[in-house]
């Protein structure tokens, strides 16, 4: 039975710290523009320019120019300088009053209570423009972790995983506001405006406002409270605030009541609902957090062009003095019906209903059954004790040993039929699976590296038909590091590499190669404050070695060795993106002929080196624009045309290739479902082989 039924759970000051984090996700993801060229930073680095989703539009100024609205600041009469991508990030989130616009008696009250949420942001007041600057810079943070998952072609809901929690930073920021402005945890209590109906009638109060201020003949100002506004728009495409019932999932002294809210919010976003416009075009909605994935590409696009007209109309009732009624908003025809998001053909059954019942089975997300026999209280526990609300948030959940997506792969073949994979858990530990004469074994029960950094790069190196394996990786405190099996005392154990203490670029990829009768290494890496691949070498100790050309900041890295060690190539993407080779030929290294064109930033990089005989065949791995893994090969002359191997797959899928004789190639790639799928090549063709390493 719900709580209100039975009477309300109190709660005091400590609860937050059970409960913690209220806040609903914010809009302060940078959407990439496509029409901005990347700059450089004091570095010399490319970094992609970051912006909130408003700053993806164009603005149509006074004097009739067009100019993109990441390059526009509006003055407040405050004095704070934001651009109308940054409003859309500040408004409501953090700034409002203690009274919901959807609350208002009549459109009337809803304005003038639109008015005085926008006036907490705008006006002159002791705490501003300062603590708005504060806040901004507070969520540089995950701006700046955001551009960085875009640069490795990585989902951004990645970094999100790995951020720390600012609530609390940013509610000691807010806490001693006056009476009316509650704090950023006090907004987030009270959030309705955010969802449902509710977001759409607090959306159509705010541009109404400002349609009568551009009307009025005050573009800044119009725009700025469109600005506001348009917060409301963009929470209106993100699936936990379509049919999550906010209001009902409120109580004034019940904290459990608005975790619960968030549970569900959390859940639709992660997991996504099908949805339909008016015009009945059919797509799948993301959230909070996922704004900027790879699956949710249609969704932002559409939620942009939606903002788009809303900016455009401000402008039309600046130049006619015509302000038009709310039915001729054209961003609701962008947007999804909430019929569409609350119908029951949805796959994803709620966690709760409009009218107060609970999902029965809280884990079976796929089960339309509902309960009225439940507490707030109890559900917040049931929910945080089920692990399903970790990351990632899947329909059917995963085990509590499962491949992260993402993972990055490393494999060697030591000798003849027999292979060594290392891919990554969600507990951070580095697995592996190894192959002998025809027999998997190892794997998600295996693992054997307990300190890596989650998303960490792997390499791998071999020699002794196995007996030694040394596996390069980043650690949690970003350093390079090695770990070490010997056949000799049959143990994992830390490398001489870590004496090192190399701290990385927190983009880079590893490549590795070993060769000779002392298994000589060579390690290429990024390190911080350079775009250089860096050489690291190991003949009797580690020490530096060439400084190799600039590469794109996060780019993979592949490496392949041939005769001894007397011939290295090292590939990777360029700093315009497009695919490169260093070569080292007899201790000289030079740029090599290898330049098939340019990938999406960020793809997965492989390569394998075959030698029968007297002839060579080198081959590179990378995934095009249509998300299939291609190859390149070394015909008697030149590089071949790449050739398909294998896709369309996932964006971002990462894989690693090796060959244990020369018609004997092995690919590894992650599929859909995180397990790690193999791909054989024995002189005649590609076809499947084992299945689902690493499937809990």
């Amino acid at each position: 039975m719900s709580d209100d039924q039975e009477g309300v759970f109190t709660w005091d000051a400590s609860a937050i710290d059970e409960v913690r984090d209220v806040a609903f996700g914010r809009v302060v993801v940078p959407v990439p523009l496509l029409h901005k060229p990347l700059k450089k930073n004091k570095y010399g680095f490319e970094y992609a320019e970051h912006s909130f989703i408003g700053d993806a539009i164009s603005l149509t100024l006074a004097g009739g120019q067009r100019v993109p609205a990441v390059d526009y600041q509006f003055v407040l009469t405050n004095g704070l300088r934001v651009t109308y991508g940054q409003i859309n990030g500040l408004a409501s989130d953090f700034y409002g009053t203690d009274k919901p616009i959807s609350d208002g008696r009549d459109p009337q009250d809803c304005k003038a209570r639109f008015d005085a949420a926008f006036r907490t942001l705008s006006d002159p007041s002791p705490r501003q423009p300062g603590e708005a600057r504060s806040i901004l810079a507070i969520l540089q943070t995950e701006v700046d972790a955001v551009n960085v998952a875009l640069q490795k072609g990585e989902d951004p809901s990645v970094a999100y995983s790995q951020l720390p929690d600012v609530s609390v930073s940013l509610q000691a920021l807010t806490i001693g506001r006056p009476s009316g402005f509650p704090s950023y945890l006090g907004l987030a209590r009270i959030n309705w405006d955010h969802f449902g109906d509710d977001a759409r009638r607090a959306y159509n109060s705010g541009h109404a406002a400002a349609l009568q201020a551009a009307a009025s003949g005050n573009l800044d100002l119009a725009y700025t409270m469109n600005a506001f506004a348009d917060h409301f728009l963009e929470d209106s495409f993100s699936a936990g605030h379509m049919r999550t019932p906010r209001r009902y999932l409120h109580r004034d002294m019940d904290i459990f009541a608005d975790a619960c809210a968030k549970f569900m919010h959390d859940e639709d976003n992660a997991i996504g609902l099908k949805v339909n416009d008016p015009m009945g075009e059919q797509w799948t909605a993301y959230g909070d957090k996922r704004a900027l994935d790879k699956v949710a590409a249609d969704n932002l696009k559409r939620c942009v062009s939606a903002v788009q007209l809303s900016a455009n109309e401000v402008y039309d009732a600046y130049k006619s003095g015509k302000v038009i009624p709310a039915e001729e908003y054209r961003a609701w025809t962008k947007a999804p019906t909430l019929a569409s998001a609350q119908s029951a053909t949805q796959v994803l059954a709620p966690l709760f209903t409009a009218a107060g019942q609970r999902r029965k089975d809280i884990k079976n997300r796929r089960s339309w059954e509902f309960t009225s026999d439940w507490w707030f209280w109890t559900t917040v526990s049931l929910c945080k004790a089920s692990g399903r609300w970790n990351y990632p948030i899947t329909i059917d959940g995963l085990g509590m040993r499962s491949v992260v997506p993402d993972t990055r792969i490393a494999v060697t073949f030591p000798r003849l039929w027999k292979a060594h994979v290392y891919y990554q858990e969600f507990q951070s530990q580095v697995l592996e699976s190894v192959h002998i004469d025809g027999t998997w074994s190892g794997g998600i029960d295996y693992p054997v590296i307990p300190d890596a950094r989650t998303f960490t790069p792997l390499a791998v190196v071999s020699w002794e038909e196995g007996a030694e394996i040394r596996v390069y990786y980043i650690n949690s405190q970003q350093k390079l590091s090695e770990y070490c099996y010997s056949s000799k005392s049959n143990r994992w154990f830390s490398g001489e590499l870590n004496d090192s203490n190399i701290t990385l670029s927190g983009t880079s990829s590893i490549a590795a190669v070993a060769y000779g009768q002392r298994a000589q290494i060579r390690v290429y890496v990024q390190e911080p404050n350079s775009g250089v691949i860096q050489e690291y070498i190991h003949d009797n100790n580690w020490h530096r070695g060439e400084a190799l050309a600039s590469a794109h900041a996060g780019t993979s890295i592949a490496a392949v060795v041939w005769d001894e060690g007397s011939h290295v190539r090292v590939y990777y993407q360029a700093t315009d993106r497009s695919l490169r080779e260093q070569c080292m030929d007899n201790g000289r290294w030079a740029q090599g002929q290898f330049a098939p064109g340019t990938p999406a930033a960020g793809t997965a990089l492989s390569a394998v080196a075959i030698r029968d005989g007297t002839s060579l065949e080198l081959q590179v791995y990378w995934m095009n624009a249509q998300h299939e893994i291609v190859q390149a090969r070394t015909g008697p002359r030149a590089w071949l045309e790449p050739s398909k191997i294998v896709g369309p797959l996932n964006p971002g899928t990462r894989f690693a290739a090796a060959n244990w004789a020369p018609r004997h190639t092995r690919l590894y790639y992650q599929s859909s479902d995180q397990s790690i799928q193999e791909l054989c090549n024995d002189g005649s063709g590609w076809f499947g082989g084992a299945a689902a390493l690493g499937a809990a």
